[in-house]
C-alpha cells in the first residue's frame, strides 16, 4: 500500500481509520503525528511535536500497545 498526504482523522469514520496503514501521517485539527492502529477502545497515534526527544522510542511503545491491545 502506498502512503498519501497526511489525512484528518476527525473527517474518518471508524471503519475508515481501520484501513488506515501504520505510520501513515495524520492530522486531528493543528495536530500532526503518526497512525499506529486501533485498540478496542482507542485510536491510536503519536503526535509529533518539533524538537522531540525519544521519538523512535515513543513510536515503538505505542505501536507495541496498538498491536497487543486490538
Amino acid at each position: 500500500m502506498k502512503y498519501t498526504k497526511a489525512v484528518d482523522v476527525w473527517a474518518l469514520s471508524q471503519e475508515q481509520r481501520k484501513q488506515l496503514q501504520i505510520g501513515q501521517w495524520v492530522l486531528a485539527g493543528s495536530a500532526k503525528g503518526q497512525w499506529l492502529g486501533q485498540t478496542a477502545r482507542s485510536d491510536v497515534a503519536a503526535w509529533h511535536h518539533v524538537g522531540i526527544k525519544g521519538w523512535k522510542a515513543k513510536v515503538s511503545t505505542l505501536r507495541a500497545y496498538a498491536k497487543n491491545w486490538s
